[in-house]
């Protein structure tokens, strides 16, 4: 454990004085800043526990002592050291009360000193015995030290007589010192008042001598009584200036002083606006905006309540000629104002109000400034989506609408500052950057509102369509082939085209929409248009003067397309049984696979090495395995570094074993395992169990490599750095043998469809098959066993999620999918075969068992339940229902994640579990109504079989996604 400031007290209090008596030139002023970096963090850190001062052997108070040893050491320091070493300490203080505690609390607080007379005697003898200079830096140490100087006459009347001196310098640090004081002393403060009093009014007074004056009003808020007379004092004097700089000074003291006292805000407002007229110097509209963005950075108030000053704003805003500087603090403002307001602003107010947000946005487009022109973009989109995220904006269409219009928005100034480049062969950073940062302002919004999806890949599919006709149309013949056609990126005379980077980003804001896309959204579905999607990426990736790793990302697209239609036609195959087109899309894989393989080789042909891993990854976390397999394996020859190569190799292992698995689902295979598929009519029982078998063959092999991929990572030097990987890796490991477990479990019953033909024989609880017999209480316990590792591995990938927080969108959907899944199969596995009117017969004999207890049940209903955020009524029921027989039982309910994210995987998987629920419960309807014979008994284990069979392969289609966190290494 890091040892805390306080326990390092001692060593920095010695290395203090041994640096501080050095004859090294600097030495001296490098300690002192040293050990105000140190007092700056300590004083932030709570006050040490009894606790913690055992753990680090810390005698009580022993951190009080050398705390106050450093203090002398620097008021010795300051006493005796030259003016450099004066001021170096007066710095290591200043910093602390500007960013350290307010209240006198911390380290410097009056309780942690036993020799305060003895730091402000050492101060004083440089007072009265210095130049003015010193004695300026004395009264301001005095000042930072105020909580300590506070009752000491001494120091109340060095400040106050120095106050009437003449020297400038001397009485500006006076009134930052009395200021200091007044906030701790109601006594001197009311003293310090009339002064102020008689200075500010005063004809003799210098205008510096006015405004440390002005900026010492600030301070004197310590009851309401001195703050409300300071107050009506300092609005006199400010309505009676004439000068900008007095008045600006004044202005914000006010608001200082407001923010401490709720009682004063609404004058403040009221005058705060009357500074933003036009009347007004443009200096004073912006220390007026700025004191209101004061204001609401405090909290203190959450106006307006009425919209009186929102529209004096966009009065400030729709101004003709208006300056940038009061433009921007006029929109900061605004934006401020509406994000406290969005939310409780009546849903018919919306639209008008950003109506006239767009024509402010519009003006500010208009700007010189970039950086006003980006804020200007932000500030619409994190406004939209505050608003975009209220339920109620959707139930009457003008969520929608206003979605549109913004996406609309962002994507029309992105051709504007485009148009002008495309054709020309000189590279402009500045609108690269400003289109980069209207692009993440787009992507920001999308991740941040689910709903804007399918609305963003519509608009993005036209907004590509459009910027290729550019493209064509303004380079003509001119269009430039790759002279190299390995290179990356679509260049001209050497020189990044900002078109080519803002294709390949829309490449990948379209596949996070897709990822993330909810199809069975009844509001945004019907506007999806998935051919044209698959069209314009097609058109993109056939271009000659798109770069390789452009064209490679493109085609990952395609592959999350087909991947998508292949999901959504199995979602219709669960709905409708007699269908079959789940992998119908598979031969559009296997080939937008090959064209991506001639892309990663281009890459890699060309020693884009750094391209070519960026690319392996993105395969890796979409699923596209064949090309992440191939680039790893190619990376994997091409490096030198010994550590690079082991992360490559373990990459590469795991990459082909998912690769494997996926392959037999995509070359039609998998269907023959899926009871009622195609394959089941096609295929006797011989070849069916010969595919079963090469199916496990295949998930062993596969758990055998991803099980050296993780060993590699536990080489001993790589200590701690791949703790996310090799945990995640094992999970996957041990879900695939599970998977095998259990698919050899069922390959012991029949595959008999219906009655008790082909040789299937009963005789009391023994279920005698064509080629094997197990008895059936064996088996079902056996089934039991894998349920409940299954939940274990469920509540595993929990636990992965929960120590590692903070992880990306994408790499929390990977890991949570990875647990629903395993949940699904545990919570199928342990009911499929478990009928409670039929346990109990003799026909249907199970024998004891640890895993046969109503605790596992109950658990596996709840662990079902609890990872859904929404299900639906009917499935709800049928659990609750499933649920009765065992509500009596003692469970101890463990904590789940809940699979808040959307996607099409979790969309299907939550399908698949409504398959589930529905068919276990059908099947415990029907076992209920039928004679308890050997007949009927065959029957349910024949159905039963069939469900978590199809349970199982429909689940391992599903494509399987590496987190994102997986490619960040974790060094110490």
């Amino acid at each position: 454990m890091e040892r805390t400031p306080a326990a390092c007290a001692m060593d920095w209090s010695i290395q203090l004085q041994k640096d501080l008596r050095s004859d090294i030139p600097g030495k001296p002023i490098d300690a002192l800043e040293e050990i105000g970096r140190r007092l700056q963090r300590w004083n932030k850190e709570p006050k040490l526990t009894i606790a913690e001062h055992t753990m680090f052997g810390l005698i009580p108070e022993e951190d009080k002592l050398f705390l106050n040893a450093i203090l002398l050491c620097l008021a010795d320091a300051f006493s005796s050291g030259d003016k450099q070493t004066k001021k170096c300490v007066v710095r290591i203080f200043m910093k602390i009360k500007r960013r350290g505690n307010r209240d006198a609390e911390g380290i410097f607080s009056k309780e942690m000193f036993e020799n305060q007379l003895e730091l402000l005697s050492r101060v004083k003898e440089v007072f009265d015995e210095g130049d003015t200079e010193e004695r300026a830096l004395s009264l301001r140490l005095f000042g930072c030290w105020a909580y300590l100087a506070k009752d000491c006459p001494d120091v109340r009347y060095i400040v106050l007589s120095s106050l009437v001196t003449g020297d400038v310098l001397e009485v500006k640090a006076a009134y930052f010192a009395a200021g200091c004081l007044s906030e701790m002393s109601d006594d001197f403060a009311i003293v310090f008042l009339e002064m102020l009093r008689t200075t500010v009014s005063s004809q003799d007074s210098s205008e510096d001598i006015k405004l440390a004056a002005g900026r010492a009003f600030a301070k004197l808020w310590c009851s309401f009584s001195i703050a409300e007379n300071a107050y009506k004092l300092g609005l006199k004097l400010l309505m009676d200036s004439l000068g900008d700089d007095f008045s600006a000074t004044m202005l914000i003291s006010l608001s200082k002083i407001a923010s401490r006292w709720m009682l004063l805000i609404p004058t403040q407002i009221e005058l705060l606006t009357l500074f933003q007229s036009e009347d007004r110097s443009l200096r004073m509209q912006v220390t007026s905006l700025r004191c209101f963005c004061f204001l609401l950075a405090r909290e203190v108030c959450m106006f307006p309540s009425n919209t009186s000053t929102v529209h004096r704003v966009f009065g400030i805003l729709h101004r003709s000629e208006l300056q940038p500087t009061l433009q921007l603090e006029s929109l900061r403002l605004l934006y401020k104002i509406l994000l406290i307001n969005l939310p409780i602003i009546p849903c018919m107010e919306i639209p008008e109000l950003f109506q006239k947000l767009f024509v402010v946005v519009k003006n500010m487009l208009n700007s010189s400034v970039q950086s006003n022109r980006v804020f200007a973009v932000n500030v619409l989109a994190d406004l939209s989506g505050k608003v975009l995220g209220r339920q109620d904006m959707w139930s009457g269409g003008s969520g929608c609408t206003l979605a549109s219009q913004v996406i609309s928005f962002i994507l029309d100034q992105v051709i504007s500052l485009v148009t002008p480049l495309i054709g020309n062969n000189m590279a402009d950073f500045a609108v690269e950057f400003e289109v980069k940062s209207l692009l993440k302002t787009l992507f920001n919004l999308i991740e941040n509102c689910p709903k804007l999806h399918c609305l963003v890949l519509n608009s993005a599919c036209l907004f590509v369509c459009n910027l290729m006709k550019m493209i064509d149309r303004k380079r003509g013949s001119e269009k430039t082939v790759l002279s190299n056609p390995h290179m990356t990126v679509y260049v001209s005379n050497g020189k990044t085209l900002v078109e080519s980077n803002i294709i390949l980003t829309m490449s990948k804001i379209m596949a996070f929409c897709l990822e993330n896309l909810e199809y069975t959204n009844t509001e945004t579905s019907h506007t999806l248009d998935l051919d044209a999607l698959k069209l314009q990426v097609e058109i993109v990736c056939r271009c000659s003067y798109i770069g390789s790793y452009t064209r490679l990302m493109n085609f990952l697209l395609l592959h999350l397309h087909s991947a998508f239609i292949c999901m959504k036609n199995l979602t219709e195959d669960l709905l409708s049984p007699c269908k079959s087109s789940s992998l119908s899309c598979a031969s559009a894989i296997l080939e937008f696979d090959k064209s991506t393989l001639g892309c990663a080789n281009e890459i890699l042909e060309g020693n884009n090495y750094w391209y070519a891993y960026k690319a392996g990854k993105n395969a890796a976390c979409q699923g596209a395995w064949s090309t992440a397999a191939f680039i790893f394996e190619q990376l994997m020859k091409a490096v030198k570094s010994p550590s690079c190569c082991s992360w490559l190799k373990s990459l590469s292992w795991f990459s082909t074993s998912e690769k494997t698995i996926q392959l037999f689902f995509l070359s039609g295979q998998g269907t023959s395992i899926i009871p009622g598929g195609s394959g089941l009519r096609e295929m006797g029982v011989s070849a069916l169990r010969t595919q079963s078998y090469k199916y496990r063959e295949i998930l062993l092999n596969g758990r055998d490599e991803i099980l050296s991929a993780e060993e590699i990572l536990r080489a001993p030097d790589m200590g701690h750095i791949f703790s996310f990987q090799r945990w995640f890796l094992t999970l996957r490991a041990k879900v695939l043998k599970k998977v095998a477990d259990m698919m050899q479990l069922l390959d012991s019953v029949s595959f008999i469809q219906g009655g008790t033909g082909c040789g299937g024989v009963l005789d009391r609880g023994t279920l005698l098959l064509p080629t094997t017999s197990l008895k059936l209480g064996s088996f079902i316990n056996s089934l039991m066993e894998a349920s409940c590792h299954m939940k274990k591995l469920a509540e595993e990938s929990d636990m992965l999620l929960t120590s590692f927080m903070g992880m990306d969108r994408q790499s929390v959907m990977s890991v949570s999918t990875l647990a629903l899944n395993c949940s699904a199969m545990a919570f199928t596995a342990g009911f499929a075969f478990l009928v409670p009117d039929w346990c109990s017969s003799e026909i249907y004999k199970v024998s004891e068992s640890r895993y046969l207890d109503e605790t596992l049940h109950a658990l596996l209903i709840e662990d079902l339940l609890g990872r859904f955020k929404h299900i639906g009524r009917k499935t709800r029921e049928n659990l609750l229902f499933l649920l009765k027989p065992f509500r009596n039982c003692n469970r101890c309910s463990s904590s789940r994640f809940i699979t808040q994210t959307c996607s099409y995987e979790t969309v299907i998987l939550h399908k698949l579990c409504e398959y589930s629920v529905r068919e276990i419960f059908n099947l415990f309807n029907e076992a209920s109504r039928r004679e308890r014979d050997a007949d009927a008994l065959h029957q349910i284990i024949s159905r039963a079989s069939e469900v978590l069979r199809n349970v199982i392969s429909n689940l391992m289609l599903v494509p399987f996604h590496t987190p994102h966190h997986f490619f960040k290494v974790r060094y110490v």
